[in-house]
């Protein structure tokens, strides 16, 4: 009774398999690429290499690096 059987899928197609696998490939390198670019991020922040304050002498411990405007004082006073 052949004819009570639901239709058989049709075979996977080679091409479309190799464009999967391709762009499957590309997102893995993306993704690596993301996560060493965010681990890069990560350790110059914690090493302090970014930034204003990166570039300050050790010594320099409570300089904000920004001066406040004296609005209505003379900069002598």
């Amino acid at each position: 009774m052949g004819f009570m059987s639901p239709p058989s899928p049709p075979p996977p197609d080679p091409e479309l398999a190799k464009q999967r696998k391709a762009e499957q490939d590309r997102l893995d390198k993306q993704k690596a690429e993301d996560e060493r670019r965010q681990a890069d991020m990560e350790r110059k922040q914690r090493q302090n290499l970014l930034g204003t304050r990166s570039l300050q002498d050790e010594e320099m411990e409570g300089f904000g690096g920004y001066r406040r405007r004296n609005l209505g004082k003379s900069i002598r006073s």
